[in-house]
């Protein structure tokens, strides 16, 4: 007798060595629900089979008909592959048959999946209360081929206890058979609930949610994603956004997640609950004391993050089953930016996604979270403030490939709030080292040069301000002093970089140029520009493009003979890529008006803008119309704290960085009442690689005075005109005046009442 199953792996598939029943040609499983197996008979043979691990055992039930009442001493397991899910095309019921004592029977219980072959479906019920795993009743819907024996849909409601609930699942399955191996293979189930009443049962189930991240990007690789963390405690705003989920490290990776998170310099990490830290200090989530990996807040292919992902990768590249099973796959993808690919997954929390290729990027996602109270189906929801400030969103993410020839980012942008006119702006330009091996060009014909054009809101610095730093045998490394001399110019909006081929590149004589350094060496420049006064492009709420301050770095270089994939011909054996950073800078337009009457625009309101708690200064830009004021910089002259609407009731506050501005009314015109301190948020929305805003809006709060107008373009402020009916609007003083008003209105209409009792006294003495 055997206790536990047998496997023999081999190279390809692994076999499962099964048991044929004397005589039968049949196998004889016994089953018992502390988890071993017992396999009988004399004769043993080779079956090809999935490798299903014990805890994915779904059910064991009779060989035929897979109910739990036993009809003959065969008895078959059903193992759940967890990247395969059914769809009910029905909604069951269940039923009691015609006749006295008629048997209560599941009915409609149709549906396909994604099983290569589906033979039919199969369901089982459980009392929810019972933690042993006991199985109240099973079945299937088709006939067994094997056995020919119908399959059992009866469901015992006459055994059943009143007034409780049982779980009933559901699963598309694909038999086994003497060819494919006895076990039964099944979807994730559905699951629903049985309600027993005095009557009998009645059945509640529909269709799970179908989970999956939307993907853009190319690949010939295959995905696989892996989950990571679980979902639990979700909860939603009064709109059914998500307002908060507690993310959890499934029991069996703790001791992996932990290993990964060390390396990628992680401290104190919670032994039970590894990924719980990783959300709080990587996945850009609000944490005490805040965290100082600035980049992977922002983006999953940065900083200590995407260190933490790569070493998931290269432990499931060590081992297949370091994190478990594939959750989902997609064999290649071409999907374009706005067009994307849904990789399905078996169910909601947090996932790593391996490019089998190695050609992008591994990536951290969590998918959207499923509300049951939208609607009868529920719906799909993320993150009221996802892209906000580069908060991740949920449920999407695009392949950024490994291979970075050219590419550009701000490094300084930590809150992705943008910046304020005259700030700094440091800008990174990374170069990856080429592969010179199948060149034959001499050296002095070998091409590799950078231009750096900004636009006119940027100013510049000297050609000494630049620096060009190497990753050999130490990160960071100042190579600037080795390029020949001139090697960096600056010239009004451009920069230029030559040389740079003394760091990696070697004259071989009639060999031509060669590598000096291994392909794939960075080489990364770093610089620090300006956002001047003068020309400075400054963002506001549109329907189009987000205006920005662009810069854009061009490489060129000599290429093989052939212009490399996704590179532009540039002629003469050269060829050319360019990549962009944007530095973004905001402006907030105000409207004033009259609070009864919207089309009065009014004049002479004057306001003191705050930040953090500090009044800001400004100063007026005649140039750009009346009523416009631009963030005081370093030598400005004119400098005001206080900023005023003009005679269309506009007012301007531009350069500054996208955070709450709090507006006091320091003077509202003559006629009208002050209105209460209110706030403006501008909140940039960016893309999924924190690279690009996408969209962006005012959000007001402090005041229903204060609100952002229809089409999202400009804060409207009323301010109300002196009037008794107005007093409620202007805040505590108002209110305490209308108590005074209201006291003196009581008094006058007293004394009347005490003169008339006072004269009825009177007349009473005589």
């Amino acid at each position: 007798m055997l206790r536990t199953p047998w496997w023999i792996t081999t190279d390809s598939w692994p076999w499962v060595v099964n048991t044929s029943g004397v005589n039968s040609g049949k196998p004889n499983y016994q089953y018992n629900y502390l988890g071993s197996i017992s396999l009988e008979g004399s004769q043993y043979g080779l079956r090809p089979a999935l490798r299903l691990r014990i805890e994915t055992l779904i059910l064991s039930a009779d060989s035929g008909t897979e109910s739990q009442a036993k009809t003959s001493d065969a008895l078959r397991l059903t193992f759940v592959d967890a990247s395969k899910s059914v769809v009910l095309s029905k909604i069951p019921y269940i039923e009691q048959e015609s006749g006295v004592g008629g048997e209560w029977v599941l009915k409609d219980l149709e549906g396909s999946s994604n099983l290569e072959f589906q033979t039919g479906l199969g369901w089982k019920l459980v009392d929810s209360t019972d933690d042993s795993g006991e199985v109240v009743a099973s079945g299937r819907t088709n006939t067994d081929a094997a056995t020919g024996v119908k399959g059992n849909m009866v469901v015992p409601c006459e055994t059943l206890e009143s007034g409780k609930d049982y779980v009933l699942s559901v699963w598309g399955q694909e038999d086994g058979s003497d060819t494919v191996g006895w076990s039964n293979r099944a979807t994730k189930p559905i699951t629903g609930t049985v309600t027993v009443n005095g009557a009998g049962c009645s059945l509640a189930i529909r269709n799970s949610p179908s989970y999956g991240i939307a993907l853009t990007g190319q690949t010939s690789g295959t995905l696989s994603a892996y989950k990571i963390g679980d979902y639990n405690d979700e909860a939603f705003n009064h709109t059914g956004a998500l307002k908060s989920v507690m993310l959890t490290t499934p029991a069996a990776l703790k001791d992996t997640l932990k290993n990964a998170a060390e390396p990628a310099g992680a401290t104190g990490v919670d032994v039970d609950n590894p990924m719980g830290w990783v959300a709080s200090r990587w996945l850009g989530y609000p944490t005490d004391p805040s965290s100082d990996d600035v980049t992977s807040a922002f983006s999953p292919y940065a900083g200590r993050l995407q260190l933490f992902a790569q070493a998931l990768r290269d432990a499931v590249k060590a081992d297949g089953d370091a994190l478990g099973e594939v959750a989902g796959q997609l064999n290649g993808l071409d999907a374009p930016v706005g067009n994307p690919v849904t990789l399905p997954l078996s169910g909601p929390g947090l996932y790593l996604i391996v490019d089998s290729s190695g050609a992008s990027l591994p990536i951290i996602v969590g998918t959207k979270v499923f509300n049951d109270a939208l609607g009868e189906d529920g719906g799909f929801v993320d993150f009221t403030d996802a892209g906000v400030k580069g908060k991740p969103r949920l449920g999407q993410a695009a392949l950024k490939t490994t291979v970075t020839d050219i590419a550009k980012r701000i490094v300084n942008d930590a809150g992705m709030d943008g910046f304020d006119v005259g700030s700094e702006v440091e800008y990174e330009i990374a170069l990856q080292v080429p592969d010179l091996t199948e060149f034959s060009v001499p050296y002095d014909a070998y091409e590799f040069r950078v231009e750096d054009t900004a636009d006119s809101g940027l100013t510049l610095p000297d050609a000494s301000g630049v620096k060009v730093l190497l990753d050999t045998s130490s990160p960071d490394t100042d190579v600037t002093g080795a390029l020949p001399s001139s090697s960096v110019t600056v010239s009004g909006q451009m920069l230029t970089l030559t040389g740079l081929k003394t760091l990696f590149a070697d004259d071989n004589g009639s060999s031509g140029v060669t590598n000096k350094l291994p392909a794939g060496s960075l080489i990364r420049i770093r610089y620090t520009a300006v956002l001047n006064k003068e020309h400075a492009t400054y963002a506001v709420p549109t329907s189009g493009v987000v205006a920005a301050n662009m810069n854009e770095a061009k490489l060129t270089r000599s290429h093989a003979g052939a212009v490399s994939e996704g590179w532009t011909d540039a002629g003469s054996g050269v060829e050319s890529k360019m990549v962009k950073a944007n530095a973004y800078s905001f402006r907030v337009e105000l409207s004033k008006r009259d609070k009864d009457d919207l089309s009065t625009t009014l004049v002479g309101a004057r306001f003191k803008v705050l930040r953090d708690g500090r009044p800001l200064d400004f100063v007026e830009v005649p140039a750009a119309g009346s009523g416009v004021y631009r963030l005081a910089v370093a030598g400005d002259t004119g400098v005001t704290q206080s900023v005023e609407t003009v005679a269309d009731g506009k007012l301007t506050v531009q350069g500054v960085e996208a955070r709450e501005l709090v507006f006091e009314e320091i003077a509202a015109p003559s006629g009208y009442f002050k209105v209460s301190d209110f706030t403006v948020d501008v909140r940039p929305i960016w893309d999924a690689d924190a690279t690009l805003v996408t969209e962006l809006a005012y959000v007001t709060s402090g005041s229903n005075l204060a609100y952002v107008s229809e089409d999202g373009r400009q804060v409207m402020v009323l301010d109300p005109a002196w009037s008794l009916a107005n007093l409620p609007y202007t805040g505590g003083i108002g209110i305490l005046v209308l108590l005074i008003v209201g006291g003196l209105i009581l008094a006058f209409a007293i004394r009347p009442y005490i003169l008339s009792k006072r004269a009825e006294r009177d007349a009473n003495l005589v």
